[in-house]
């Protein structure tokens, strides 16, 4: 074969490989992107996650980083302040519940298992805010040994007051900065191993 044969043979296999290579890129792209997707989207479900890609606001939940979180200070079961602005560098994972909502008292084995996975961790921290009385109010459901932070708001002034919520359970995702990134409404599954690397992916 001489030399024009041999460019003539390299430009026809070019041509014809590039969109097979086009292809198997793009399917690649394509496939990373769905397994990126597949955290946020167990988490949220199907309907609200296609809502939120697709730029509409769906009746529940919120996804976003245009909203700072309010600040707030309360106790925990042992009389200690606890004040969210101090959590700065960390991603908080806060829950609203309460001992009469019975889908909280279901999911609450979930958050003391996500507790204490965040245990190891340095930059997580899971807060359970509790509008109970008191910590004897929970002491059936929450053991003195518990990895949990639980927080009390018997008054409802920071769930209510501060953050709107009427409905339980709902947890908030809040980012290092200090900035809302998810609100999930709803019982979930916090045990499961897809739950970190969705927050992960939500907080930055």
């Amino acid at each position: 074969m001489n030399i024009a044969a041999e460019k003539l043979a390299a430009i026809v296999a070019f041509v014809l490989g590039a969109p097979f290579a086009f292809m198997l890129v793009r399917g690649f792209a394509e496939g990373e992107a769905r397994r990126r997707e597949v955290p946020l989207r167990a988490m949220l479900g199907d309907e609200a996650f296609d809502a939120f890609r697709d730029g509409e606001t769906p009746s529940t939940h919120y996804y976003g980083n245009d909203r700072l979180a309010p600040d707030f200070t309360l106790r925990d079961k042992d009389g200690k302040e606890w004040k969210l602005s101090d959590h700065r560098g960390k991603t908080v994972i806060m829950n609203f519940w309460t001992m009469t909502c019975g889908p909280c008292v279901e999911e609450m084995p979930s958050l003391e298992a996500l507790a204490l996975v965040a245990k190891e961790r340095e930059d997580i921290e899971v807060v359970a805010i509790s509008t109970d009385a008191g910590y004897r109010s929970v002491a059936t459901l929450i053991k003195p040994d518990s990895q949990l932070k639980v927080l009390f708001d018997p008054d409802k002034s920071i769930v209510r007051g501060k953050y709107g919520t009427r409905l339980y359970p709902e947890t908030w995702v809040i980012d290092p900065n200090g900035v809302i990134r998810l609100r999930i409404d709803g019982s979930r599954d916090w045990s499961a191993p897809i739950t970190l690397e969705a927050i992960d992916q939500v907080s930055g």
